[in-house]
């Protein structure tokens, strides 16, 4: 008995015995079946549907009535139904703009949300809109491309994000499937857009972006637009001196008349190629490159006809200062 009250069986008791737990299938079988999905199972789309080209759109038999019926299209909650109000918008606006332009701000509200949507099909069917959207109101649509005070699609909350803005960052995701439509819609709304304003009063703003991947989509748009500018300014001067009168003087003066940003923002333009020359994304510093040889020879085209203008080498030294001027004046 001292041996028994001494022991390990005193000093560590047994643990009380518990009751065993209920197997889940002892449960109720309505419990049991609640927990398993129900319904059949959903069908495949084929979402090509959603993808037609833009010249293969056909017209709407009746675009007033689908102008009306669009709006609760694009608030569905079936994202196969906003695809379709999608499409319907953009047969509005290649074959019936006049029609579209009486709902298009709250039209341009919703697609600004659906091409943040998660779903990629839905998200490249919106991009897709908005480059049918940007290519037929051009420069009237340029408000949608700066930040508004409207937020949700009642009109309340906080700043929304500009087009431009979605355009930017889902261009410089890492999902190609989106990304390539993104940078495609860019592409289209620069050669569609007035190239001077776009620099001037939207990508020029968007230089110091935080996101890497962000600023080698705006060098990327930068490099193209002073591109579309000079190409354009040089087609007006052309037709304004006449293929019979080139000379120095009308050269001059039709290029004065139809001043490219290449020339009225050189020097904002030459700044954001030093900063991208040294930026951490390789295509920044190849897009970099390349705009900086596009305004070195626009530079010494115009300084030519002036007859005495600053050499390429002096005007990177007095906007960068010497210690930049010298990277930049080896790369061109």
């Amino acid at each position: 008995s001292h041996r028994t009250r001494d022991g390990p069986e005193a000093r560590f008791p047994a643990p009380p015995v518990l009751p065993l737990p209920v197997p889940r299938t002892a449960m109720a079988p309505t419990e049991a079946a609640a927990i398993l999905p129900t319904g059949p199972e959903p069908e495949e789309v084929d979402v090509n549907q959603f993808y037609v080209k833009t010249e293969s759109l056909e017209a709407l038999a009746d675009p007033e009535v689908e102008a009306a019926a669009l709006l609760p299209q694009l608030d569905s909650d079936v994202w196969t139904v906003v695809c379709g109000g999608l499409l319907v918008a953009r047969r509005l606006a290649f074959h019936h703009p006049d029609v579209l332009l009486g709902i298009l701000d709250a039209v341009v509200v919703r697609l600004r949300a659906h091409m943040n949507s998660l779903r990629s099909s839905l998200c490249k069917t919106a991009l897709i809109c908005c480059a049918d959207v940007l290519r037929a109101y051009g420069d009237a649509a340029f408000e949608f491309l700066e930040d508004t005070g409207e937020g949700k699609v009642d009109g309340s909350g906080p700043v929304a994000p500009s087009l431009m803005h979605t355009l930017l960052h889902k261009a410089a995701l890492d999902k190609r499937f989106v990304m390539d439509e993104a940078k495609r819609t860019l592409l289209s709304m620069i050669e569609r857009l007035d190239p001077d304003a776009l620099v001037r009063e939207i990508l020029l703003s968007r230089v110091e972006s935080k996101n890497d991947k962000v600023r080698a989509v705006v060098a990327m748009c930068l490099r193209e637009a002073v591109d579309k500018s000079l190409r354009r300014a040089e087609e007006r001067a052309y037709m304004a001196r006449g293929p019979e009168t080139e000379t120095d003087e009308n050269l001059a003066n039709g290029f004065d008349t139809e001043a490219s940003c290449a020339v009225t923002e050189r020097d904002a333009l030459l700044r954001a190629a030093a900063s991208f020359v040294n930026d951490r994304q390789p295509t920044a510093r190849e897009h970099a490159r390349s705009l900086l040889e596009t305004l070195k020879r626009s530079h010494v085209e115009r300084a030519e006809v002036e007859n005495g203008g600053d050499a390429w080498q002096t005007h990177v030294e007095r906007t960068l200062g010497k210690s930049v001027a010298v990277k930049i004046v080896k790369l061109c």
